[in-house]
């Protein structure tokens, strides 16, 4: 499982979640992916590369 900070709300088609701006969520790469594919990849940010962002600045 790989932790990541939910951009956008969202409500989760599998599972009915609702996952809220701002939040720290656990998923697993896969599920991750899938969730981008389905949604678009401004949904989620890996918790690693918003580190890495902010490093930049």
């Amino acid at each position: 499982m790989v932790k990541f900070l939910v951009k956008k709300d969202f409500k989760d088609i599998h599972n009915g979640q609702v996952y809220k701006k701002g939040e720290e969520q656990e998923f697993t790469v896969k599920r991750a992916d899938e969730i981008e594919k389905n949604l678009d990849g401004s949904f989620l940010v890996r918790k690693e590369e918003e580190k890495k962002e902010k490093n930049k600045k």
